[in-house]
């Protein structure tokens, strides 16, 4: 197919952007509808920062799908489990009931790092590793709750990889673990929220995504629901030598190029001409 040249041009545009990168960055994508994929230091473990929270609310999903607990239950959110960082909650000046579906809520849409971690207690550490191993995800790894310092010092780290993380949206997409836990995963993942992703794909196309950024890391993970060619997209980068905001400028620039392309292949026919709907 013609298409594959256009292919082709794309990973010769992201290897050029990759080895430019000041640091280490590897990127994922896969067109859901074609088959085909794309990895620059695609299979590179990288620290996940907060895009681990779409495999925490995996597990904590299915844990209520099997009924070991309830997502219509309060809980009431005291000032001594609240955690510096990104988020709200630590902010509020008195205690607050949360549903614990709303509290997974907050910790997708605000990244909120005290919701994280009750979501983490709620979802298990042990039991979300055996969920990815299920999923045949070998590299993927929860180790620590957020804003551990001394965790991170020892090394256990939140871990990763832009072809697992492709490989989990993917799962998701094809309703695993199963189809109401993915279902309703995906739709938590497609609320609004800020992020490099969606700074790139137009308001009107539905985008799943989550975020993540720490010291000298940023990732960020999403499906894109282009009409006819919906795609995942994994960049993560380590050992940044720039800003944040020329790491979130490189995320930028580099999923923009993706996205052309794949508007482009979404647009047209085999052949490369566009077809009747997109005039």
């Amino acid at each position: 197919m013609s298409s594959t040249l256009l292919w082709q041009r794309l990973e010769e545009k992201i290897i050029r952007k990759v080895g430019k990168f000041a640091g280490v960055a590897g990127v994922a994508v896969k067109d859901l509808a074609g088959g085909q994929t794309l990895s620059v230091n695609g299979d590179e473990v990288f620290p996940t920062a907060s895009t681990i929270k779409i495999h925490i609310l995996t597990q904590l999903l299915s844990k209520a799908e099997r009924g070991e607990l309830d997502l219509d239950q309060t809980m009431r959110i005291t000032s001594d489990v609240h955690v510096p960082g990104s988020g709200v909650l630590a902010s509020m000046e008195r205690d607050v009931e949360l549903s614990i579906l709303d509290v997974a809520v907050l910790m997708i849409i605000v990244s909120d790092n005290t919701a994280t971690n009750l979501c983490i207690d709620m979802a298990g550490i042990e039991g979300t590793n055996a969920l990815l191993r299920d999923l045949g995800l070998t590299a993927t790894t929860l180790r620590r709750k957020m804003q551990d310092k001394a965790a991170v010092a020892r090394n256990d780290e939140n871990v990763s990889t832009p072809m697992e993380c492709v490989a989990m949206l993917e799962h998701l997409r094809e309703g695993r673990p199963s189809p109401r836990v993915a279902e309703q995963c995906l739709s938590i993942l497609k609320k609004s929220k800020s992020s490099s992703l969606s700074q790139v794909v137009p308001t009107g196309i539905p985008l799943a995504n989550k975020p993540g950024g720490m010291d000298r890391v940023r990732c960020d993970a999403g499906i894109v629901y282009l009409p006819t060619r919906p795609y995942a997209i994994a960049v993560m980068t380590k050992f940044a030598l720039g800003t944040v905001q020329q790491q979130e400028r490189f995320i930028v620039d580099l999923a923009k190029t993706v996205h052309q392309t794949m508007v482009a292949l979404d647009a047209t026919n085999d052949y490369g001409l566009g077809v009747p709907q997109y005039r």
